[in-house]
C-alpha cells in the first residue's frame, strides 16, 4: 500500500522546483511484507493532469537521508528519460521516433473524440516501444504482423494494436496500406454477450445507490446514483446521458416518461451525430421517482458535454474524468472487501446496455432498425451481439407461428 508522510511531501514540494517539468511530482512509500520501506516517484506528462501518470521506484529507502533520496530522484529521471528516448526510437534522427511523431500528428488532427484520440496515442506508443524493444521496423510487414499476433485475436486490443500498426505501416512507407488480412484480424467474440441479468436485482442495487446518496453529503454519491439510473433505464452509454438536454435545461424543465425521448448527442470514436434518451423500464422509473431522474447533481451539469453541437476536445476530456470519477467511486463502494463485487457487477454500465438491449429485442412490435436507433448502434452489431437470442432464431419463430 502506497502512503506519504509530511517528509516526504515536504521533500517532493523542494523537488518540484528543482524538476519543474515533471508536473506534480510527488513521492510515496510502500512497505514490503518484509519491513523494508521503498520510496516510489510519480508525476504527470502534462500539466493540466491529462497526459499519463508515470511511477518510477527510486534506488533508495525511506531510512536514507533526504540527500540520498533527492540522489536518487535525479538518477531515477535521468534513467526515464534515456529509456523514453530509446523506446520511442531514439532521438530526433532515429526513424522510429521520425514516424512516432509524425503518426501523433496525423492522429492530433484527424477529428477523433477526446477519449478515442487518447487512446490511439497510448497505442501508438505501445507499437513504437514493442518495435524497439523487439529489434522491429515501421517499414516491416513482417514485425507489424507479429506485433499484431502477440494480442488476442478476440479481445478489443487486437483491434487497437491494428489500427496502431496500419498508422504506423502507412506513415513508414509513404502512404502504403498494411493489409493485415483476415487471419490477422480482429475475431467477433462468440455470441452471448450481454447475458441477462435479474432485473429486480438490478432494481435492488441501484436503490441502494440512492439510499447512500441520501445518507452521505458527497455529491458523488448523487452523481453515480443518478448516472446509473439513466443507463439502466435507456441503455445509453454513459457519455451519451453525459451530453443530454437533461445537464444544460433548468432541473424539472425535461420531459421524463415511459417513451419519451430526451435529446442527447452520440460522439463515440468521433462520430458526433444527434440521439436520443428513451427510457424503456417503467418499474425503475417508478421506484426511483421522476422529479430524481429530472434533477441531475450540479458536478454533472458542470462537466456535461453538448447535446447540440459538436463537443470540444476539452469538454469531452472534463466529462470522461467525470464518468471514470463515478466509476472509481462505483468501485470503492461496492468493492471487493466489503463483499459486494456481485452488486457492483450488476449495475456496470456495459451491463445495464447489454440488459437494456435484451429488453428492447423481446419487443415483437420493435423492428432492427429502430431497436438500433433507440441505442445508436447498427443492425449489424446487435445481430453479432446478440445472436444467442431468439429472435435471430429461425426455428423458433417458425415454431412460434405455425407449431
Amino acid at each position: 500500500m502506497r502512503r506519504n508522510s509530511a517528509r516526504l511531501r515536504q521533500l517532493a514540494n523542494y523537488l518540484r522546483g528543482v524538476h519543474s517539468e515533471r508536473h506534480g511530482l510527488s513521492l510515496r512509500r510502500k512497505t514490503r511484507p518484509n519491513g523494508q520501506e521503498l520510496i516510489y516517484l510519480s508525476f504527470n506528462t502534462r500539466p493540466d493532469g491529462g497526459g499519463d501518470q508515470k511511477w518510477l521506484k527510486l534506488e533508495a529507502t525511506y531510512q536514507d537521508t533526504d540527500v540520498a533520496i533527492s540522489r536518487a530522484v535525479d538518477q531515477a529521471l535521468v534513467d526515464f528519460e534515456s529509456d523514453a528516448k530509446r523506446n520511442a526510437g531514439g532521438p530526433v534522427g532515429s526513424s522510429l521516433g521520425v514516424y512516432q511523431r509524425q503518426a501523433l500528428l496525423r492522429v492530433e488532427s484527424s477529428g477523433n473524440s477526446q477519449k478515442h484520440a487518447a487512446r490511439r496515442v497510448k497505442w501508438l506508443k505501445e507499437c513504437v516501444q514493442w518495435l524497439s524493444s523487439n529489434k522491429g521496423r515501421a517499414t516491416s510487414r513482417e514485425d507489424l504482423l507479429r506485433w499484431i499476433q502477440s494480442w488476442p485475436e478476440e479481445a478489443r486490443s487486437r483491434r487497437d494494436a491494428i489500427s496502431a500498426a496500419c498508422l504506423l505501416f502507412n506513415i513508414a512507407t509513404d502512404g502504403k496500406a498494411l493489409n493485415p488480412g483476415k487471419e490477422n484480424g480482429y475475431q467477433q467474440p462468440a455470441a452471448g454477450q450481454g447475458t441477462p441479468v435479474d432485473p429486480e436485482e438490478v432494481q435492488r442495487v441501484i436503490m441502494s445507490l440512492w439510499v447512500r446518496a441520501e445518507a452521505e453529503t458527497t455529491e458523488l454519491a448523487h452523481a453515480a446514483a443518478w448516472l446509473t439510473s439513466w443507463v439502466a433505464l435507456t441503455g445509453a452509454r454513459g457519455a451519451m446521458v453525459m451530453a443530454s438536454e437533461l445537464l444544460w435545461d433548468e432541473p424539472g424543465r425535461v420531459d421524463v416518461a415511459v417513451g419519451r425521448y430526451v435529446r442527447c448527442r452520440d460522439s463515440k470514436r468521433g462520430r458526433n451525430r444527434p440521439a436520443n434518451l428513451c427510457p424503456s423500464w417503467r418499474e425503475l422509473l417508478e421506484a426511483v421517482g421522476i422529479e430524481r431522474l429530472q434533477k441531475p447533481p450540479k458536478r454533472l451539469r458542470v462537466a456535461a458535454s453538448p447535446y447540440d453541437a459538436k463537443p470540444t476536445q476539452e469538454q469531452q476530456r472534463i466529462t470522461e474524468q467525470e464518468l471514470n470519477a463515478v466509476h472509481g467511486w462505483i468501485w470503492r463502494e461496492l468493492s471487493d472487501d466489503k463483499e459486494l463485487k456481485v452488486d457492483r457487477e450488476l449495475i456496470g454500465l456495459r451491463t445495464l446496455r447489454h440488459n437494456a438491449a435484451r429488453r428492447l429485442l423481446e419487443v415483437k412490435q420493435l423492428d432492427l432498425l429502430q431497436i438500433a436507433g433507440l441505442l445508436s448502434t447498427s443492425e449489424e452489431m446487435l445481430r453479432s451481439t446478440y445472436a444467442d437470442h431468439h429472435r435471430f432464431r429461425s426455428h423458433e419463430i417458425i415454431r412460434e407461428v405455425f407449431g
